[in-house]
């Protein structure tokens, strides 16, 4: 029988629980298509709470390490040694991994859920940037397998590692809190956010670019709210000189915007499920992208994006949206959807078929097919 073990415990940077929900919903995924007398192992550090699945194919084990060492430990190959003989997948790059030979029966693959670490490893900090760095390198080296969400994310990679490095595309989906919770009227009305609003994880800066978004609202009047949602994006505030995660400063709106722009930081992931639920529009002017889990949430809420044409956004959205390189232009495409409410339904239409291309269960399927065929 195989067992096909996910690591749980994610690369500890800005996105990080939002990879532990993922990886519960892709455990959950790779137990449901798992072949016959196979199943699924996840793998959690000491002192975290160890989810429940419902599925009997998923047991979940404790490692003897806390979480805080792992980034430590795991890069030296002696740690890998227990994994010997089986079958490991991680959903980031934190993952045990040394050079074995062809007959021990191991079977590794990784995901490099984003290129941050190459196109922007400020939003990192340095010593963020280059841990993510040196445990992709690893990966490259020692996994029978790299995997990546987004064609775009495999070609930096090849960029940085070779031409010839084998990637697979692996497409994720936004992790179950993502999407529309129960209670997401009361959850949005306890942010404190309006009816009708278009939502952003934009923060300040040259990559974050909110300051597009209060352009777009100056030159335009008649365009609706903006909740800003903090604290889902990397921006300013988050890393000091490279010291350890501090809470992000709030979000700045100019006097002549308050009221325009609403600043709410979720509470727990299931807010940011209800926030999405509750939006006419996505507004990702950024130069940059992570995992995309706020995107796939978004498509599954049937809300379309207006994004800056990173490459990564561009092939998880397609015509679901609309991509606008600059400031001006990306006002003008604001107002314009907005002025025009057949084109958003349509946009919303097409979300809601864009969404059905990514589940974790399609995401499972892969995982035993890639390890099948090694």
């Amino acid at each position: 029988m195989a067992t096909l073990t996910l690591i749980a415990d994610p690369f500890p940077d800005w996105e990080a629980e939002v990879q532990s929900a993922a990886a519960r919903d892709l455990a959950q995924g790779i137990a449901d298509t798992a072949p016959r007398s196979c199943s699924a192992r996840f793998l959690v550090s000491r002192g975290l709470a160890a989810p429940e699945f419902s599925s009997p194919r998923i047991r979940t084990e404790q490692l003897p390490i806390r979480a805080n060492m792992l980034p430590i430990m795991w890069q030296s190959g002696a740690t890998a040694r227990p994994l010997d003989g089986e079958f490991v997948h991680a959903l980031t790059p934190l993952m045990p991994l040394r050079a074995r030979g062809d007959d021990d029966g191991s079977q590794t693959s990784v995901t490099i859920p984003h290129s941050l670490a190459w196109e922007a490893p400020a939003l990192l900090g340095s010593a963020q940037a280059r841990l993510f760095r040196s445990f992709t390198k690893r990966a490259v080296k020692h996994a029978d397998v790299i995997m990546t969400p987004t064609h775009a994310t495999a070609r930096v990679l090849q960029e940085h590692y070779g031409a010839d490095l084998p990637v697979q595309v692996m497409q994720l989906a936004p992790p179950s809190e993502f999407l529309r919770p129960a209670d997401d009227a009361e959850r949005r009305a306890a942010l404190g956010l309006p009816e009708r609003y278009a939502l952003s994880t934009a923060a300040p800066g040259e990559h974050g670019r909110l300051e597009w978004l209060f352009d777009a609202l100056r030159a335009d009047p008649a365009l609706p709210p903006i909740v800003a949602l903090e604290g889902v994006d990397p921006g300013p505030g988050v890393r000091e000189r490279d010291k350890e995660p501090t809470a992000p400063a709030a979000l700045s709106v100019p006097e002549e915007l308050q009221g325009r722009v609403i600043v709410a930081r979720p509470r727990e992931l299931a807010d940011i499920g209800a926030v999405l639920s509750g939006a006419v529009l996505l507004l990702q002017p950024q130069s940059f992208l992570g995992a995309g889990y706020t995107l796939l949430g978004a498509l599954s809420a049937a809300v379309p994006v207006l994004h800056a044409g990173h490459p990564a956004t561009d092939e998880l959205v397609l015509d679901a949206g609309v991509s606008a390189d600059g400031a001006g232009a990306f006002a003008a495409e604001f107002s314009r959807l907005f002025r025009d409410p057949e084109a958003l339904a349509r946009l919303a239409v097409l979300a809601c078929d864009r969404s059905r291309g990514f589940s974790w269960r399609s995401a499972g399927w892969q995982l035993w097919e890639a390890h099948a065929n090694l």
